[in-house]
């Protein structure tokens, strides 16, 4: 069972309720914590999202197409 606990001037610990900064788990709840937690941070911040990489990969064909027929345009008024 996880409790919430407050830092005391004197360096001790005390047990509070509502909001917390530190919670004192079991050794089960850390253990599952850490091999579960870890998991899904990790899946969280590294996830391949298809729509953004569609995003992202269709405005870099865009700006490609357009700095490319731009380049052209400039070519050909430079020649003239």
């Amino acid at each position: 069972m996880s409790q919430c606990v407050a830092i005391q001037p004197d360096q001790t610990l005390k047990a509070v309720t509502g909001v917390c900064d530190f919670v004192i788990v079991t050794q089960a709840e850390f253990l599952e914590l850490q091999q579960h937690g870890l998991v899904n941070v990790l899946n969280e911040l590294f996830a391949f999202d298809l729509a953004t990489f569609g995003l992202i990969n269709s405005a870099a064909l865009v700006a490609f197409i357009t700095a490319h027929c731009i380049g052209r345009v400039v070519r050909v008024m430079g020649k003239t």
